[in-house]
């Protein structure tokens, strides 16, 4: 059974997008400033979630980081991404994006089986990159808006910056995660939990100094985190299949940071 805080948090993001589309009439943004009809509520959840992280995640983050060997941090965020694939298989085909679907599927496959359930990403060697998406970017693909115009913009409890078009598709992600559907299947749901605080602990872990930087050098770090995230969300959409280089993970379903990034 899921505990009442994670199940509450859904709840949360599926009424935040519902308010956020029910306002979509009421207001329009100015050209090239982010649609933030709700400001003052995603402020104060901001920062709730901020105090969260800089009590809780952060310290964890920085342990982790500090004291944990490179080799076991680089296992943990393959196996994480590995997890992920099936999604990103399902979102690739439901693009139209068949070959790279059937890439994702067979990177899946080898890294699961002679990559030891993902610790090693072998697949690499055999011609077979990465690539990542969710529904959130599969909406943005359907759609005839521009790749910015997600909608108004939300901050969501625990999981931070996102928009009504990423809130739905956070919760379509999480519907058809294959992982998700086994775990809940053999009643072993506790595997849910630590997959969930393993990508905050990792995630966190890798832009504990970029978020540093941002906050420091921001007049108005609200502002600059919720540019940031419409400007990488506007680039993942239009660069499909794509793995950003980027050091901040702004983007997607289970974002590491606590109200401050994914």
């Amino acid at each position: 059974m899921m505990p009442s805080w994670f199940s509450g948090a859904r709840r949360a993001v599926a009424v935040l997008a519902v308010a956020g589309a029910l306002v979509g009439g009421c207001a329009t943004p100015e050209e090239g400033e982010v649609w933030d009809p709700l400001e003052t509520p995603n402020r104060f959840m901001f920062a709730l979630n901020k105090t969260l992280d800089t009590l809780i995640l952060r310290p964890l983050a920085v342990t982790y980081r500090d004291l944990t060997p490179n080799g076991v941090q680089r296992g943990t965020r393959n196996v994480l991404n590995n997890m992920g694939e099936p999604v990103t298989a399902i979102n690739e085909l439901a693009q139209g994006e068949g070959t790279r679907a059937a890439q994702t599927v067979a990177r899946f496959l080898i890294n699961s089986t002679i990559g030891v359930l993902g610790i090693f990403d072998v697949a690499k060697d055999f011609g077979l990159p990465q690539t990542k998406e969710d529904f959130g970017q599969t909406i943005g693909v359907w759609a005839k808006a521009p790749p910015e115009d997600g909608g108004p913009y939300l901050v969501l409890p625990l999981a931070g910056p996102s928009n009504a078009r990423d809130a739905v598709g956070m919760l379509v992600d999480y519907l058809i995660d294959p992982f998700r559907i086994t775990a809940t299947h053999f009643d072993v749901e506790w595997l849910l939990y630590a997959r969930t605080g393993a990508e905050a602990l990792d995630g966190r872990s890798r832009v504990i100094q970029a978020l540093d930087d941002i906050e420091k050098n921001s007049v108005d770090f609200y502002s600059a985190m919720r540019s940031a995230y419409t400007q990488r969300r506007a680039a993942q959409i239009r660069q499909r299949g794509v793995v950003s280089a980027s050091t901040l993970p702004l983007d997607g379903p289970g974002r590491a940071e606590i109200g401050l990034a994914r």
